[in-house]
């Protein structure tokens, strides 16, 4: 009897795309990280990244304007690139639409992305328009970054401090989801001024993407419940960390260097939440009263 998706999970899916797929040669990275690496023979290399959006599952019509629907289908994907070290440049934006739905909506759509668009510097250069049972919005950029020097997921190292940018959870229910900031200038700071070993950026929750770079780098993240910087919105840790659509960073930085992180760069608080406490992939909360818990994430899940 064949498995399914849902009993086989997004990560184990994801592992097993990639074990399939041809590898060439100019694929510095490739798939598990927040975008491709890849070599073109300039000082630079290419940073490529998709997200797509799918009505009912990351928006609705009637609570999301659609102006903030094309932002978000845009800047999520910036959060992408900001998250590897890189700037972004270009983008395709492709859309799937139920025949019905009226041209002032997708006018509104498109305000957003061209809004987002030219605050970043990205240059919409072309995409796809397809029939579809529900509205879908699926956005493919291109960035740049210094040959050698993007952020990976898998870097984190025993010792390294960990902190987040801004503050976590309640981003759906105060709406933030469609109007965040993608922390793209915040993370060029990071790249001039200190050694960041790994870095990703929050888009299915603090507790889950703490996940990804536990197994990405093999390493135990011992995380201070007391640390958290929790939102007015969300309230609690709990929320802060399962929430996600926060798309802040999370990234480690050398012990040594840790004293060099601000405490805010410009007006984004940044805080220290933790630590890389071993070998083996593992994810571990300091709870107030001491005791230290395995962090299973309970958050958003594809499948």
């Amino acid at each position: 009897m064949s498995v399914t998706v849902a009993e086989l999970g997004e990560v184990q899916l994801i592992e097993r795309l990639r074990c399939r797929m041809p590898r060439a040669a100019s694929v510095r990275v490739g798939i598990g990280d927040d975008a491709a690496v890849l070599r073109w023979g300039g000082r630079d290399e290419l940073l490529f990244a998709s997200d797509m959006l799918i009505e009912g599952t990351h928006f609705t019509r009637r609570t999301t304007p659609a102006q903030g629907i094309g932002w978000k289908a845009l800047a999520c994907n910036i959060s992408d690139i900001a998250a590897m070290g890189g700037v972004p440049r270009f983008a395709v934006v492709s859309i799937g639409l139920p025949r019905g739905i009226r041209l002032s909506w997708v006018d509104g759509l498109y305000r957003g992305l061209r809004r987002c668009a030219r605050r970043y510097g990205v240059a919409l250069v072309g995409g796809d328009t397809v029939r579809a049972p529900c509205v879908v919005v699926d956005v493919a950029i291109l960035g740049r970054v210094p040959a050698g020097r993007a952020v990976l997921r898998r870097r984190a190292r025993v010792g390294d401090r960990l902190f987040v940018t801004g503050r976590l959870g309640g981003s759906l229910a105060s709406g933030r989801h469609a109007r965040f900031t993608p922390r793209l200038r915040e993370a060029q700071w990071l790249m001039r001024h200190v050694p960041v070993h790994a870095m990703i950026d929050l888009s299915d929750g603090l507790a889950s993407d703490l996940w990804q770079i536990a197994r990405a780098s093999r390493v135990t993240l011992r995380i201070d419940a007391a640390s958290l910087p929790v939102s007015r919105t969300a309230r609690t840790v709990r929320h802060a960390l399962m929430d996600g659509e926060d798309f802040e960073l999370l990234f480690a930085v050398a012990a040594h260097a840790a004293g060099g992180v601000p405490r805010a760069i410009g007006r984004v608080p940044v805080t220290a939440i933790g630590v890389v406490a071993a070998r083996g992939a593992a994810v571990q909360l300091v709870n107030r009263d001491g005791r230290i818990q395995p962090l299973i994430p309970t958050g958003f899940k594809h499948f």
